[in-house]
């Protein structure tokens, strides 16, 4: 990519949506017969419509070219082979090789990594298979029927989000159950509910340095240790890419599992953060997520511009945040088990694209990632869809449902799936009410819809990797890294010191008002 390309590729998209600045896509679709079969994608069980877009063919032509210009084949094929695309932090991002089944090496710093990779997944497989068929006992020599995940953010939301999305593969035997954040009461509530005999707790923290994940660690030994004595020490298991500081605080080498460095935190389920999916799923079908999320990469990797879904989609991101200048997207599982996939998508996108500066610290001349919210689709008809149907802003909506018939509540799928398809075709269509403004729905406001079969480890795996490639494609084209997170660092740093004091320690230098809340929590603290 040189410059002037570049610029020129960019300005022939700002061109294109200018002329569409005042189209209709009810107008699109009334000139163009053939527009929803030329823009609905069938990918890995996905079925995505991608019609109702302010879009045409000659924008989606300047779009593709601009991917062109932004040089996203050759940085594709970077982050696929292992090159330090991370270059803020000299690393590459490899969580597609955690799920590759190529034999052939791929070799980072001169070592070939499938070896490794694949002695990890024979560890995560075979300890969660262990603990599934109690093989792997508490120190009374009982099975353990409650397993407690410790992690916060990547350690958290991947392994949380499978097992609620796929509950009706999960074993009935344990119960998992994971503690994020450092707010007291959700441990406490745990700890008075939780028999210590029978409970393992999983330490999920790739630096092992995590502060809200050390304290709640410190919090459930101390619990334990009371309960078990020195045998409370077969009740905790390591999952981290520093191995050394989980030995430093206790952990036996058959109680710490490991991965690599290059994996970044929201890209981890993939990796041994996934134990607790893993122990939940079991191995089998553990493998299937990561199959399902491999079928991805090759499509991905594969498939010509025209037709490749994730390519497509941080095209559309691009198009709405920078040109159009949309602030914001939102999106709307209807299916109560993915309630968790807005959040998910939320770290994965936000963290990843949320950045200021380009790949060489210049400031972004325009707008780049948006926010990224939503929830379940049908509590949301009843709670925030007057402002996607009525506000002044336009949001772009994802909308996702499975369809599949549930014979044993007859009538509830075909009720959530119609409920699903009118809220798109409102948002479409809108309502013109000449006669009466406040009923007036301006429609015109595009949507994404993907209609998947049953939620199995295969569809929800296709899924996650879809919005992982989708990130990273919108991030190549504004430029930017979006393997680094240094604003998410600089906040952990001064809660470090603010706990200090807190504490006691003397005070430091704060701006007016942060000193005026630092005195007045510690006053309430020391009652």
């Amino acid at each position: 990519m040189t410059q002037p390309e570049f610029t020129a590729a960019w300005q022939a998209v700002a061109t294109a949506q200018s002329r569409l600045a005042d189209c209709r896509m009810t107008d699109l679709f009334a000139a163009d017969p053939q527009r929803v079969t030329r823009y609905t994608l069938d990918v890995a069980e996905l079925h995505v419509d991608l019609s109702k877009h302010l879009l045409d063919d000659a924008a989606l032509e300047a779009l593709l070219r601009l991917a062109q210009a932004a040089d996203l084949p050759r940085w594709r094929e970077a982050l696929f082979a292992g090159a330090p695309i991370n270059a803020s932090e000299g690393r590459p991002a490899l969580h597609t090789a955690l799920r590759d089944v190529d034999p052939t090496p791929l070799t980072v710093d001169g070592q070939d990594i499938k070896p490794a990779v694949a002695a990890m997944q024979r560890q995560v497989a075979d300890l969660a298979e262990a603990i599934r068929s109690g093989q792997r006992r508490a120190s009374g020599g009982q099975p353990f029927e409650r397993v407690v995940n410790l992690g916060i953010g990547g350690s958290f939301w991947g392994p949380a989000l499978a097992l609620e999305a796929l509950q009706p593969h999960v074993t009935p035997d344990l119960r998992i159950d994971f503690i994020s954040n450092v707010d007291p009461q959700p441990l406490r509530a745990l700890l008075a509910d939780c028999d210590p005999q029978r409970t393992l707790f999983l330490v999920s923290s790739k630096s092992f340095g995590t502060a809200e994940t050390q304290r709640n660690l410190a919090a459930a030994r101390a619990f334990m240790e009371s309960h078990l004595g020195a045998a409370a020490d077969q009740h905790f298991i390591a999952i981290t890419a520093s191995p050394d500081k989980a030995r430093a605080l206790g952990f036996r080498d058959d109680a710490i599992v490991t991965f690599p460095q290059w994996v970044g935190g929201r890209y981890s389920l993939w990796s041994a953060i996934g134990l607790p999916a893993a122990i939940g799923l079991g191995a089998d079908r553990f493998a299937e997520l990561l199959a399902g999320a491999a079928a991805m990469d090759a499509h991905f990797r594969s498939a010509p511009p025209q037709a490749n879904l994730p390519l497509l989609l941080g095209l559309l991101d691009v198009w709405y945040a920078s040109f159009w200048g949309f602030g914001s997207r939102v999106l709307l599982p209807y299916d109560q088990s993915l309630r968790l996939l807005p959040t998910y998508v939320q770290q994965l996108a936000m963290e990843s694209d949320g950045k200021g500066v380009d790949r060489d610290g210049r400031p972004l001349p325009h707008p780049s990632c948006p926010v990224v919210w939503g929830g379940n689709g049908n509590d949301g008809e009843h709670t925030f869809y007057q402002l996607l149907h009525q506000g002044p802003a336009t949001i772009p909506a994802e909308f996702v449902i499975c369809a599949h018939d549930d014979a044993d509540l007859p009538g509830h799928r075909r009720r959530l799936i119609a409920q699903c398809l009118a809220q798109a075709e409102a948002l479409l269509g809108g309502a013109p009410a000449p006669d009466n403004p406040h009923a007036r729905c301006p429609g015109n406001r595009p949507s994404s819809l993907f209609v998947l079969p049953r939620l199995t480890p295969a569809v929800l795996g296709a899924l996650l990797a879809c919005h992982e490639h989708r990130t990273f494609t919108s991030g190549v084209l504004w430029r930017i890294n979006p393997f680094d997170q240094f604003g998410v660092e600089l906040g952990k740093r001064l809660a470090g010191r603010l706990e200090q004091e807190l504490d006691g320690a003397e005070r430091t230098r704060h701006d007016p008002s942060t000193a005026a809340l630092l005195e007045f929590c510690r006053a309430r603290l020391q009652h």
